[in-house]
């Protein structure tokens, strides 16, 4: 038997291990697409298995291979034909490849690890923001809680020499992540955060104890707690009703005022929980809205949580670049409509990877600041 040479085993055995990660990265990537279907559903991502989302119909092993069963199946249903959307083959390779990047950056190491767990949630984060505009709390606060628990077993992650210093640096990171972010979101919602609707056909409005419901005439109406839609002591619904009722009294020509703890018609005020019954229709109604979402917040936590305190500038600052340029190339490409919300999580997720790759070197040269 012919022995390789030692140089030539060893490149043998990287180039092995290489496809391992990569194939391992695409399988996970697949779970990833589960996740990202079931979890706004609030659907389980254990049962039922791996089915057809048209026809219901469960697929077959060789139809969940990795990557290769939407290429030969040509992004089709092998039993009913309908599209399968190209997102799951472009999750499970960016999956693949983030995981095979960072194997070729850190080795087997305590960071191959943790970085690659934090990849995978927050892939997962990215498409549902990008689809649903909502960042899922088992994203969020499970990366905050995965970062601490990282940077207190391998306090290394934060170039840290014990657990007690990798503990206190991952805390003070996703307080500074949390904290900043809770200010700019705070701020703009200072700025931004209401805005006039106007309804050709009117809008109705009912507000019964803590319980509200709007109705346009075009979706079907939702019936929500205030507290869940007046989230802060500043917002507030108003308009001027040019019909309906509170209680007994006529509406019409009114001013209407709904905070959280507050109904105020004309001059008279009630504790949102006592106030009589309200029925109203307005064409004009002043809504709340959030500069940005609190899920951004907690983003920003599991950042912070990970890398600590300078990664939290870096991504802030890289992440709003981003956004901008993003934004306003959709808009002027006419992909976008001014005005409508545009998720930031995206952007922020984006700005993390290029933080683990890159971002300590690019700050420590600009800053001339060792970071690691």
């Amino acid at each position: 038997m012919v022995e390789l040479p030692a140089a030539t085993a060893s490149e043998s055995a990287f180039v092995f291990w290489s496809a391992v990660v990569f194939v391992l990265g695409a399988v996970v990537g697949s779970f990833l697409n589960v996740c990202i279907h079931r979890m706004p559903r609030d659907l389980s991502i254990v049962r039922p298995g791996s089915h057809c989302t048209q026809c219901g119909k469960p697929l077959r092993w060789y139809h969940n291979i990795p990557l290769l069963s939407w290429l030969a199946l040509r992004g089709r249903c092998a039993f009913c034909g309908a599209a399968i959307s190209p997102v799951y083959f472009i999750v499970e390779l960016l999956n693949a490849g983030l995981w095979l990047a960072l194997w070729l950056k850190f080795g087997l190491s305590p960071e191959l690890a943790a970085y690659c767990l934090l990849v995978s949630l927050f892939l997962v984060g990215m498409f549902v923001d990008l689809e649903h505009y909502i960042l899922p709390d088992e994203v969020t606060i499970g990366g905050t809680v995965a970062g601490v628990i990282f940077c207190t077993v391998f306090p290394q992650l934060q170039a840290m020499p014990n657990w007690m210093d990798g503990l206190f640096q991952s805390v003070v990171g996703l307080a500074a992540g949390g904290g900043l972010l809770y200010i700019v979101r705070w701020f703009g919602n200072l700025m931004f955060g209401r805005k006039v609707h106007s309804f050709e056909k009117g809008v109705s409005l009912v507000l019964d104890k803590t319980r509200l419901r709007l109705d346009d005439g075009e979706e079907k109406p939702e019936e929500e707690a205030v507290k869940d839609v007046l989230t802060s002591k500043r917002d507030r619904i108003q308009f001027q009703a040019t019909s309906g009722r509170v209680g007994e009294q006529n509406l019409a020509g009114l001013t209407v005022r709904i905070s959280s703890t507050k109904l105020t018609v004309g001059g008279q005020s009630w504790p949102v929980g006592d106030a009589p019954r309200l029925e109203a229709v307005a064409h004009e109604i002043e809504l709340p809205r959030d500069a940005m979402g609190l899920g951004d917040v907690k983003l920003m936590m599991a950042i912070g949580a990970f890398f600590g305190w300078a990664s939290v500038l870096f991504t802030l600052v890289l992440s709003s670049v981003l956004g901008s340029v993003v934004g306003v190339l959709l808009i002027a490409l006419r992909a976008h409509q001014w005005g409508r919300p545009i998720p930031y999580g995206p952007y922020i997720v984006a700005a993390s990877f290029v933080w683990i790759f890159f971002g300590p070197d690019l700050t420590q040269w600009g800053l001339n600041v060792p970071l690691r």
